[in-house]
């Protein structure tokens, strides 16, 4: 893929991730080196922008060069002047379940469990500390092109059931039915994926799993559990094991983007003491419905049940 080279990409991990250097986020670099950075990130996947010292609404103008803006259906997340960010903390924030420090901690892909998905998600990182709190990436693309061509195969006639607010113990303080409200939960049906999805810019194939509790992920469409629950442990240890997985140690200040058609992510923040404080804002925009790699394997849907 052609790219300006003005703007200058530099890979951090094997398959992808790339850190964007000389650049400074403002209204004017959005408007005039916004279709180039678009290109790096669907090239790398991650974007890192290093030491951003920008408010609430440049960061929200900056999010637009990847794609709509979405806000977050969880209201007690959202920042308080720009309703399409949220704020992400490890400490015991005004009106929020504590359950929220924790949030994002365990593999998944934003947004999965809606009948269009999460496109981009990026981060602001407002205090960092001085260790801790990394955010992990694995890269659920290369991961399906390292397997065997049988498998894939197999892999792309399946589909995946998904809900939000799914969880095989809904006692489990950390389940997420403990924390939204009946009408979130009438906002949050079950849906069904296509489990190999193409990447409608690249048009490059990506296994679209991820764990069960955190990932919103109750099982394989028309399997048996235990087959199902075997099926997808083994694809989430395949696309996070070491050839495919980039850690992040943030510094203050830097700003992450990352392509949730093709990665999946995971917090840190349940191994961080508290009294290392962590706050970032966080920005999602609008995906696209999910293309089946096998086009008689359908598009997203809600199911049936």
């Amino acid at each position: 893929m052609t790219v300006d080279t003005a703007v200058i990409a530099t890979r951090l991990s094997e398959t992808f991730v790339a850190e964007v250097t000389g650049l400074t986020i403002s209204p004017e670099i959005t408007s005039e080196f916004g279709r180039s950075i678009y290109e790096h990130y669907l090239d790398h996947k991650v974007l890192v922008f290093r030491r951003q010292d920008i408010d609430a609404g440049a960061f929200a103008g900056f999010g637009t060069i990847f794609g709509r803006p979405e806000e977050h259906h969880v209201v007690k997340l959202r920042h308080p002047e720009q309703p399409t960010l949220t704020y992400l903390s490890n400490q015991d924030e005004l009106g929020r379940n504590k359950e929220m420090k924790t949030s994002g901690q365990g593999w998944h892909s934003d947004y999965s469990y809606k009948l269009v998905p999460g496109g981009a998600t990026m981060l602001h990182g407002l205090e960092i500390p001085v260790a801790g709190g990394d955010t992990l990436f694995a890269d659920a693309e290369a991961a399906f092109a390292a397997l065997p061509e049988a498998r894939k195969e197999f892999l792309r006639t399946l589909r995946v059931r998904h809900q939000y607010r799914w969880s095989p113990d809904r006692t489990d303080p950390w389940a997420r039915w403990q924390y939204i409200g009946p009408e979130e939960r009438k906002r949050t049906p079950e849906i069904t994926h296509p489990l190999v999805r193409r990447h409608p810019d690249t048009g490059r194939e990506s296994l679209f799993i991820q764990p069960r509790v955190i990932g919103s992920v109750i099982g394989i469409a028309e399997m048996a559990e235990a087959e199902s629950t075997e099926l997808i442990e083994e694809l989430v240890a395949h696309i996070t094991s070491a050839p495919y997985v980039y850690r992040h140690s943030w510094n203050p200040l830097d700003v992450v983007v990352w392509d949730n058609r093709c990665v999946l992510h995971s917090a840190t923040t349940k191994d961080l003491d508290e009294k290392h404080v962590r706050r970032l804002l966080r920005l999602t925009t609008h995906g696209q419905p999910v293309t089946p790699s096998m086009p008689k394997v359908g598009y997203s849907r809600l199911s049936s049940r």
